[in-house]
């Protein structure tokens, strides 16, 4: 039995309890009547059968609660709801009892259990409609939250790396300007064509800080794309050397296409550039649930480092920015998708994005 199951038994207690109750009782009943030692009223049978629905009932919800994304915080009031049913319903039948005649005490005793195994699960149906009600708000206010806080951060991390660009990039145009006129003066100086290719780098690594910064706002206007269609154009802008692409299949999806473009751009370029300039990288929909996935056979990613190149700035590349991943991590969050890093079935890398808006 698992932590959550352990859980949902102590803490519904009175649910379970009193549902073990009723059910002796009903055996004892049964066990009264088989017997002969008491006349059957008119009526009972009906109480009595509808009394071990009640009962499995109460027991298979309690199963389910147990393995539900419910909250332990909830099941008091389940606990409540289910007591004041039981309660509330048997002081409704005292008053038909006063009213109405009734044949003998093994009847009044069968009249109570029917009054409260019924009002109970009543009850107990209405607390757990309420419980998952509240769960769902919590849920959805936590989401607001997280989804508003995540604006922020995103909106500080775009006007920072705005302003990094605008002050770099101003200065960087005129050493760019400079070397020019200098090599035009010294076109064998071997320290000026050192330096052009740190420039060009620069230039990079700010490109790739905002995008980094643009591509995780929060997607708020998705369209729909054809998955295949994306891949193969996006294939079409990576230096690929001698790797093929292999599209199987297609599907539409609901994303924004130009930052899943860049997904697939991101991707796409790692296999190559870390596969090596034969790989075959594999473009599909996911078996069993909404995704796709990109997948290479290549060299792969060392297992421990499946976390680290996520973290921005992390490459295993000497002329690498360590942006690539970071972008892809980024945008799939963005979309509210889950990205998962594993091993492909022939080495390489896989890359599994899940949680993906089939589109119509």
């Amino acid at each position: 039995m698992n932590c959550t199951s352990s859980a949902a038994v102590r803490s519904l207690w009175p649910v379970w309890g009193l549902s073990v109750v009723l059910l002796l009782s009903l055996v004892a009943e049964a066990a009264t009547v088989s017997l002969g030692l008491v006349p059957v009223p008119g009526g009972y049978w009906v109480g009595f059968l509808s009394s071990i629905l009640v009962v499995f009932g109460v027991g298979y919800v309690v199963y389910w609660i147990s393995r539900a994304d419910l909250s332990t915080g909830r099941y008091q009031r389940i606990n409540r709801w289910w007591v004041a049913g039981g309660v509330g319903y048997l002081l409704v039948n005292i008053g038909f009892m006063a009213a109405l005649p009734t044949e003998s005490a093994f009847q009044v005793f069968g009249w109570i259990r029917w009054a409260i195994g019924f009002g109970g699960g009543i009850g107990l149906l209405i607390g757990l409609f309420e419980a998952r009600a509240i769960e769902r708000e919590v849920t959805a206010e936590r989401s607001r939250v997280r989804q508003a806080e995540l604006r922020r951060e995103r909106d500080r991390l775009e006007e920072f790396a705005s302003v990094v660009s605008h002050d770099l990039r101003n200065p960087l145009n005129v050493v760019h300007g400079r070397v020019d006129l200098a090599q035009q003066a010294h076109p064998d100086d071997e320290h000026l064509a050192a330096v052009e290719p740190a420039l060009d780098r620069m230039d990079e690594i700010i490109e790739e800080t905002l995008t980094l910064a643009r591509e995780g706002k929060i997607v708020d206007d998705a369209d729909n794309v054809d998955l295949a269609e994306c891949a193969r154009e996006c294939w079409s802008r990576v230096d690929t050397a001698d790797a093929a692409l292999r599209v199987n299949g297609s599907m539409t999806v609901r994303a924004d296409r130009d930052r899943l473009s860049h997904v697939f751009e991101n991707l796409l370029r790692n296999a190559v550039e870390h596969g090596g300039s034969d790989v075959t990288v594999r473009v599909d929909a996911l078996d069993g649930e909404n995704g796709f996935y990109v997948e290479d056979d290549g060299v792969g990613i060392p297992e421990g480092d499946f976390d680290r190149v996520r973290e921005t700035g992390y490459t295993s590349s000497t002329d690498g920015t360590g942006f690539g991943l970071s972008i892809v991590d980024r945008i799939v969050e963005a979309h509210g998708w889950e990205l998962q890093i594993g091993d492909g079935d022939e080495g390489g890398t896989r890359f599994e994005i899940s949680g993906v808006d089939r589109g119509s």
